[in-house]
């Protein structure tokens, strides 16, 4: 079970990673400039839905205003709202049935809409307690700095590294406990609602750590979206 739902998650952050292995060369059009103008406008916009810019700060080392409690659960809003969340979910859910996840769900339409139903709350309670909720309680930011530049592993490192160090309303680098917690907090959750055959802390603790290295991979997103977007994608 533990291995399938390994495989599951790995085949998830390939689909929700996508965007960064396509359209590796520019394509030909014959539509009128007014056309092309539109479907760069659309692409752009739907580009912009993989990582919401308000939740990405320009520069490691940057100084920001610090958001207040209502903008941290503003943002929480914003990032679940990012229709990128609905459809990754979906494919998400498709590989999971695929991979007979969560069983006690069983298969057909019903199963489906059982684990799309438990994937988005999981996406919910991990943003609520992860931008919200926890960042309002430690006064930590929730955003993330961007460093940019620099060579692809130190980049890479740092990015993963955020998962453990985060800043505070102030400014100063600390331990990310509303990282933790949040993982923590969502996993338990869960319990209330995947089938009763996974009510245990081994499948809670399989459960926090994945949501903990989705993260990460999600902080990578982060850090070379904008590259990508303007090399694989032309700048749109």
């Amino acid at each position: 079970m533990q291995k399938r739902k390994f495989a599951g998650l790995l085949l998830a952050l390939l689909v929700w990673l996508a965007p960064l292995a396509a359209q590796s060369a520019p394509q030909q059009s014959t539509a009128t400039s007014a056309t092309s103008a539109r479907s760069r406008s659309w692409e752009s916009k739907a580009l912009d839905s993989v990582v919401p810019a308000d939740l990405v700060v320009q520069g490691s080392d940057t100084k920001v205003a610090p958001l207040t409690t209502a903008q941290k659960f503003g943002e929480v809003g914003k990032n679940f709202a990012n229709p990128f969340t609905f459809v990754g979910t979906a494919f998400q859910t498709g590989i999971d049935q695929a991979a007979d996840i969560h069983q006690g769900y069983g298969q057909g339409a019903a199963g489906f809409g059982k684990r799309y139903g438990a994937n988005i709350a999981d996406t919910a309670s991990a943003q609520l307690f992860g931008y919200g909720v926890y960042p309002s309680v430690f006064h930590t930011d929730p955003r993330y700095y961007r460093m940019g530049s620099g060579g692809i592993f130190k980049r890479g490192f740092y990015a993963g590294s955020r998962i453990l160090i985060t800043r505070t309303d102030s400014g100063r680098r600390v331990f990310n406990t509303p990282e933790i917690l949040a993982a923590a907090t969502s996993s338990g959750i869960s319990r209330a609602y995947y089938p009763s055959d996974e009510r245990n802390f081994g499948d809670f603790a399989f459960n926090m750590a994945s949501r903990i290295a989705f993260d990460a991979i999600y902080n990578g997103v982060k850090e070379f979206w904008p590259d990508v977007r303007k090399r694989v994608f032309r700048g749109r």
